[in-house]
């Protein structure tokens, strides 16, 4: 059955989410893809061209809100590239399936509620910067294996600010290294998964950035803008709970 205007509605729907919070199209239409039945190396084609073009303009348009400082910043990126690499070329040579829906979203629906205690939040804030390096390696190879290292990153970038200028910036900036590698590698192992409407759903995903989520960002409190940040946490927990139930 083809599912290919639908999967284009759901990708522009999610470049809304993606547009305030740096992330949503990969989290949440990783599994509703794979609910559909489709291919591991397809969910990539039919998800990468919206979401690294919605990084790439957040990276542009927050370049100078960014809290890290460009020397740290390349440190943490090798951190992520090289396990992400690897793990994405053995999902993709090898056509395995990653299944840990079910931890990751139960460790989401966690990290929503930890972050209602200000005190086990500064605690969780510890934790994570004090293993920063193993955390971020663990997060690349993650990412790789499952195109879901949005559930630790969301839970890292919450951890090393509270600015929402900060936040976004800072996932976009690991978005767009996630997205960068996935597209070479996927373009290099499997060519034939990058189809003709995942590529012209891309200056879409960017217009609906442009023209809506940038304007709703900018105009979110940021005491509003936390609390739905928590939100969609949790309902990224919910999504990957539901998939691991329902197949």
């Amino acid at each position: 059955m083809d599912h290919s205007y639908a999967i284009g509605l759901v990708v522009l729907g999610l470049a809304v989410v993606q547009s305030l919070f740096g992330m949503g199209i990969l989290v949440f239409g990783t599994p509703t893809l794979l609910l559909l039945g489709i291919e591991f190396s397809s969910v990539l084609g039919w998800l990468l061209p919206s979401s690294l073009a919605i990084s790439a303009l957040q990276v542009w348009g927050d370049r100078r809100k960014a809290a890290q400082t460009p020397s740290h910043l390349v440190i943490r990126y090798w951190s992520v590239a090289v396990p992400l690499l690897a793990a994405l070329s053995f999902m993709l040579l090898s056509h395995m399936k990653a299944s840990v829906e079910l931890w990751v979203g139960l460790a989401m629906l966690t990290a929503a509620v930890l972050r209602g205690s200000d005190l086990i939040r500064q605690w969780l804030r510890g934790f994570i910067l004090r293993h920063e390096r193993a955390y971020l390696v663990l997060m690349g190879a993650f990412h790789g294996f499952t195109n879901m290292g949005g559930a630790a990153l969301a839970i890292y970038s919450s951890s090393v600010t509270d600015n929402k200028h900060a936040m976004r910036a800072l996932i976009s900036r690991y978005y767009l290294l996630f997205g960068s590698i996935q597209i070479v590698a996927l373009v290099l192992l499997q060519p034939a998964s990058l189809r003709a409407l995942g590529l012209a759903l891309a200056p879409l995903s960017a217009l609906i950035y442009v023209f809506l989520g940038s304007w709703a960002f900018e105009r979110l409190k940021a005491s509003i803008y936390e609390r739905a940040f928590t939100g969609f946490i949790a309902a990224y927990g919910l999504a990957l709970l539901g998939k691991n139930y329902l197949r």
